[in-house]
């Protein structure tokens, strides 16, 4: 008996014709289309799709950008697993959506940022289309609403410092990344991001504090430019202390001062703290003078946490430790004392001078507790148990507050019947 003939199915021609090598491959465009749709249905000008050929889109669709696999040049000590985590850590960050494009509607990502720039790149080189005034007109919410974002290229250079800061601890062997941009048009065609990973160790000085010559390292984080980006301060900011003649101080960093730092913001995550930091850094730090020496505000979020404290050394400025708010060496800390009377080993006693001891449990609203904090300007710790997503249960703290106040009002009944000496003798 004679087999029946099954026809073949076609294959989609998802190829287009239109370089000198030939056909160029098109592989995704349907999920491009398909994207394309759902963000102009975000923007209300999902209809004025209709409008985009076959052509058109495709034209559109040889413009997108490539995330290429982090590369490691010949030589450069960075273990190759390295480079795999970063493109899965860049791939997720890239798609992770949380852009507003439009007030209340569905966020959208770096890389659909990208997606809608293609229409951007379509209707800045085409002049020959008919439809074309009548694409502008249609999708002009959708290119209003891009426009008044930050350009994606912008956004993808800040993803990449944020992920840099987390990454890397200062003190230790960094890396860095450089990328460019390579245009390609067979046999697959767009914009290939290149992404170059770069190897570098601190920059190490010894120098001579309290005596002795002690290690110190430059302060600085690694940036997507290929380069370390290292703190500087001026001079006029600090000119309370600082007599000099250079316009500009380096900022160097002891040991001690990063241990005490991861020592004392925990349990918050270390990698969060340290993006933190140098967004602050990077961006408002000045430095200020306090009691003589120079303090370096440190945030979590909006949250002041503490203060890395400095000195001024051989025309450097040196880092020296990391004071947590509530320590009595800090402004908040000294307004803690005026307001409650409680004396350093006090602070010590009630876990005042812990983090953990901030993470949940406030004290009741119109308590003298909560007034106290208020005044001293501690009382926006309470807030970073909720902004860092912890475990309640796990860092819940079992301070009574009620035993914290009766102890303050005892002091202060104690305070009016000594003597200042001999109070500050005894409780200091």
């Amino acid at each position: 008996m004679p087999r029946k003939k099954i026809k073949k199915r076609k294959k989609k021609n998802n190829q287009f014709s239109g370089s000198k090598e030939g056909r160029i491959k098109l592989g995704g465009l349907n999920d491009f289309s398909k994207r394309f749709e759902e963000l102009s249905e975000i923007a209300g000008c999902k209809d004025a799709c209709k409008l985009l050929t076959k052509k058109i889109r495709a034209l559109m669709f040889l413009t997108r950008l490539h995330l290429t696999q982090p590369r490691i040049d010949k030589g450069e000590p960075i273990d190759k697993n390295l480079a795999k985590m970063l493109y899965k850590i860049f791939k997720s960050q890239r798609n992770r959506k949380s852009i507003e494009l439009i007030k209340g509607k569905e966020k959208i990502s770096i890389d659909d940022l990208y997606i809608i720039g293609c229409l951007k790149v379509y209707l800045r080189n085409e002049d020959e289309s008919p439809l074309l005034n009548s694409i502008k007109s249609g999708f002009k919410p959708l290119v209003d609403a891009y426009d008044a974002q930050k350009r994606p290229e912008i956004l993808h250079n800040e993803m990449y410092d944020q992920i840099l800061a987390m990454l890397n601890g200062i003190g230790h062997d960094m890396f860095s990344i450089k990328t460019s941009v390579v245009n390609k048009t067979y046999p697959s065609s767009g914009v290939f991001h290149i992404v170059r990973v770069k190897h570098h160790r601190p920059i190490k000085r010894n120098i001579l504090i309290d005596g002795k010559r002690r290690p110190i390292v430059k302060f600085g984080w690694p940036i997507a430019d290929g380069n370390i980006w290292y703190l500087k301060i001026a001079g006029e900011k600090i000119k309370d202390i600082y007599k000099g003649d250079k316009k500009e101080l380096d900022v160097y960093i002891q040991s001690h001062a990063i241990r005490r730092f991861e020592e004392r913001t925990k349990p918050l995550t270390l990698m969060f703290c340290r993006l933190y930091m140098t967004l602050v850094f990077r961006n408002f730090c000045i430095g200020k003078v306090y009691c003589n020496k120079i303090y370096l505000s440190v945030y979590y979020q909006h949250i002041k946490i503490g203060y890395f404290v400095a000195d001024i050394i051989e025309e450097k400025i040196i880092i020296r430790t990391f004071l947590f708010l509530t320590h009595n060496s800090t402004p908040e800390g000294k307004a803690l004392k005026e307001f409650s009377g409680l004396q350093k080993k006090d602070i010590t006693y009630w876990h005042f001078d812990s983090l953990e001891s901030f993470m949940t449990n406030p004290p009741e609203e119109g308590s003298l507790l909560k007034d106290i904090m208020n005044k001293a300007g501690i009382e926006p710790l309470f807030e970073l148990g909720e902004l860092a997503e912890l475990n309640e249960n796990d860092n819940a703290n079992d301070i009574d507050w009620a035993d914290v106040e009766d102890y303050i009002e005892k002091g202060r009944e104690e305070r009016l019947r000594l003597p200042e000496e001999e109070y500050e003798e005894i409780y200091s």
